[in-house]
């Protein structure tokens, strides 16, 4: 993998990771890294496990990625997630920060599938501050990185091993090589045998096979059959019909959502006496006002939607 690129793909995951925390917080947050620097052919310095020891760490050990956050990152990701900032030493700072890792990953993974590079599956563990690291001896590429917000600067650090390409060259690199010759290939017929003399390849008696267009015969002109008691609703009478009472709407950003908890009130955009709309198969065909039953809700229906708008919720 070229460091140009390695830095195409960075930029690519930074915009999306971006996206991502603007929609948990409800806040722009700049993400910026540096130039990736190549260090496969070093090993791992003191300095560097030293650096991953003050950080959270997540990891995904089959892969050989590891990324390493400053622990100001935990009040950030809690706001985000919860709403209230949460100490980097609280209980629960590890899980959220794996949470982060998987969600991060995941907005990653399906970004750069768009722009033709297939990442493996991933599953990350974490590491808080003053654990053990895990070991950098795979780690191919250094890329630090920052993020802007309003009460200072937040950094970390990328180690990526090196062939994240290969999943997504691999399929180019089998089209594009070229064809060796093969020994005992027969000439006269034009077909390649293996030297041992076995039967052709699978892929070369695929070349035989024929397809054709699909043809059908002209079904003539539409007619309509039956007693004519076709244009009644008889045929579906024992067909199930959802039906369903509106009391209001509201919509809320996920980072609001997060924080609704136990006593919290939702405030509806519809006003106090206006009249509840009733929905068939999703279609707005009547509106009402509540009523209680024997102990049970019900609606009165006091207005009906137009013909046209009734018919079209049977299709």
């Amino acid at each position: 993998m070229t460091q140009n690129t390695l830095k195409t793909h960075i930029q690519t995951a930074l915009t999306a990771l971006e996206a991502l925390l603007e929609q948990l917080s409800g806040n722009e947050i700049p993400l910026d890294a540096s130039a990736p620097k190549n260090i496969a052919d070093q090993s791992p310095t003191e300095a560097l496990q030293n650096d991953l020891k003050e950080r959270f760490v997540l990891y995904a050990a089959d892969q050989g990625a590891v990324v390493a956050l400053d622990p100001d990152w935990v009040p950030l990701f809690s706001e985000a997630m919860f709403g209230e900032e949460m100490d980097p030493d609280a209980d629960g700072a590890l899980d959220l920060m794996q949470e982060i890792s998987s969600q991060g990953f995941g907005t990653v993974q399906s970004t750069l599938a768009e722009e033709g590079l297939t990442l493996p599956e991933m599953q990350f563990d974490a590491a808080a501050p003053g654990q053990a690291p895990p070991s950098s001896d795979e780690a191919a590429w250094l890329v630090p990185f920052t993020a802007q917000r309003s009460g200072g600067e937040l950094d970390g650090l990328v180690l990526l091993p090196d062939g994240a390409e290969e999943s997504s060259d691999a399929s180019t690199t089998t089209e594009s090589a070229p064809q060796e010759s093969v020994t005992g290939a027969d000439q006269s017929s034009g077909t390649s045998q293996p030297a041992g003399g076995g039967a052709p390849s699978s892929a070369n008696e695929s070349e035989g096979v024929e397809v054709s267009p699909a043809a059908f015969s002209e079904l003539g002109d539409e007619e309509i059959s039956g007693d004519g008691d076709s244009g009644t609703f008889k045929l579906l009478a024992d067909v199930d019909l959802e039906v369903r009472v509106e009391l209001g709407r509201r919509e809320l950003p996920l980072a609001d959502v997060l924080k609704l908890t136990t006593g919290s009130v939702v405030e509806l955009e519809k006003m106090v006496g206006e009249p509840l709309s009733v929905y068939a198969n999703g279609r707005l065909i009547a509106e009402g006002e509540a009523v209680v039953i024997d102990e049970q809700f019900g609606v009165r229906i006091t207005n009906l939607a137009s013909e046209g708008r009734r018919e079209k919720a049977f299709f």
